[in-house]
């Protein structure tokens, strides 16, 4: 599916047969679903449990829940062609972008509510102003900080919600309310990078109405990892002993959460040890910068507090980024750092998971090397690198891992596309490998019978026949 066409295709043909116990089986049950509320806004059958998409009644297998989800099939290749320009520049670490720089809001009212710099409140609020959109998808909160998926329509909502929750948000689900109660045309969101992915196939063709519900906007946040409700609960709650309803703000700064409580306390607890209340799906997710975003936005890199680290992506995002330095809404600075930006960015598409040694036995099996099934895991990991990943994730040798490289290649386990390795899938290559193994060793059988069996035979008859009975010799031969 190399092309716009072919893949509007796919997602407006109905596919029978296909439907939310698909979605459930590889997505939702594989902990990878990333709760961004695509399926439960397309479809009144799914609704939400326990921070899970669940089904509610039969489901009539239409697909659109698995093929707009976005943990399944998005072709890279072919989003990186509708959205960005070919001479804009392409970082291996940080994906596409015409300008990165740091700024924040020239409005003092917007950051005494924003995050940091603000700038994610000032472009939404331009964005208003010129008429690039007429509403936004947004995540709320109650006074607990359960999170809340609104739709804003105006400038004074959007500094009503303006901050980081710090908690995974099913941004989407609202976006049955802007085509269908709302009646929105064209439409902002802001959301976590493995989110937009769902967003972009929304845009390229809109499930809901032909005339409203086009996304016009995408803001992408930064990403290491997200958490779950867990996290204020247990953590906020229990362990720190801090009411809810009595936090003004979380954040992120110097290796530690930061909690804000509206008397002026402030409480601090080490980044590491937030961990366990990670959501799930985080540890599959490589994308730190939003990298199909429009504009992404983060804290990283940032000159000092109070300002963002903003990467423009698209025409679409250096359009709206220019005119609000233009109209003086948004100061700029120089002194981004794009090295602590890339080296966070490092972190997230080198994570791997690490197979233990009943894998490794197992496949051996197969007369494949263990540095080749390490490859082989590794790129599996890591979805597709090149040489430098690899080397910087494997710490090998560069003969030995051009060596293991190479014998997955004819093994036909790899392949190679514009300088990256990509993995294919398992099934395929261990059935082809199970295939061959089985034709050869009936191969090894009948040469066994036919070469080594027939002279043993005569051999043991010209030495041995003497000391058995002819009815004992029928016996054991037969």
């Amino acid at each position: 599916m190399d092309n716009k066409e072919e893949f509007i295709d796919y997602l407006q043909t109905t596919e029978a047969g296909i439907g939310f116990n698909d979605l459930y089986d590889h997505v939702i049950n594989k902990d990878a679903c990333v709760f961004c509320g695509a399926c439960v806004s397309l479809c009144p059958r799914i609704g939400v449990k326990d921070e899970k998409p669940v089904l509610l009644e039969s489901c009539p297998e239409c697909s659109l829940c698995f093929k707009y989800c976005a943990r399944t099939y998005f072709p890279e290749e072919m989003f990186e062609k509708e959205l960005f320009k070919e001479q804009v520049s392409k970082d291996q670490l940080i994906g596409h972008y015409q300008q990165i720089t740091a700024a924040r809001s020239a409005n003092e009212e917007i950051l005494n509510v924003a995050q940091n710099g603000g700038i994610v409140s000032t472009l939404l609020i331009q964005a208003l102003n010129t008429g690039l959109i007429d509403g936004v998808l947004l995540a709320a909160r109650d006074e607990n900080w359960r999170p809340k998926p609104i739709v804003v329509r105006t400038p004074e909502e959007i500094l009503n919600v303006a901050g980081s929750i710090y908690t995974m948000a099913p941004t989407l689900l609202a976006y049955d309310d802007a085509v269908n109660k709302y009646k929105l045309e064209k439409l902002a969101f802001v959301g976590m990078p493995c989110q937009i992915r769902a967003a972009r196939k929304f845009q390229l063709w809109p499930p809901l109405s032909n005339k409203y519900g086009k996304f016009t906007l995408i803001i992408g946040l930064y990403c290491t990892s997200n958490y779950s409700y867990d996290l204020m609960e247990k953590l906020v709650q229990e362990k720190l002993g801090i009411v809810l309803s009595d936090v003004e703000k979380f954040d992120m700064s110097r290796g530690n959460f930061v909690v804000y409580t509206k008397d002026g306390s402030i409480k601090k607890v080490p980044i590491k040890e937030t961990k366990n209340y990670n959501w799930a799906s985080c540890q599959y997710c490589k994308d730190y910068s939003a990298e199909f975003a429009d504009i992404s936005v983060g804290s990283v890199g940032k000159p000092e507090e109070g300002w963002n680290s903003v990467i423009i992506r698209s025409d679409v995002g250096k359009k709206l980024f220019d005119e609000g330095v233009s109209a003086r809404k948004i100061i700029l600075s120089n002194t981004v750092n794009l090295s602590k930006i890339k080296k966070e960015a490092l972190k997230k598409k080198s994570k791997i998971k690490k197979l233990n040694e009943k894998v490794f036995s197992a496949m051996r099996f197969l007369k494949i090397s263990d540095i080749e099934i390490k490859t082989y895991a590794t790129l599996v990991s890591l979805g597709n690198a090149d040489l430098t990943m690899l080397n910087n994730v494997m710490k090998l040798e560069e003969k030995k891992l051009n060596n293991a490289l190479n014998s997955l290649i004819q093994r036909e386990w790899i392949i190679t596309s514009n300088g990256n390795y990509k993995p294919i899938n398992p099934t395929k290559v261990v059935k082809a490998e199970i295939f061959k193994f089985k034709k050869d060793f009936e191969r090894n059988i009948e040469r066994i019978k036919s070469e080594a069996l027939v002279d043993l035979e005569t051999l043991f008859e010209q030495n041995n026949l003497i000391y058995i009975k002819y009815k004992e010799l029928w016996d054991q031969i037969y």
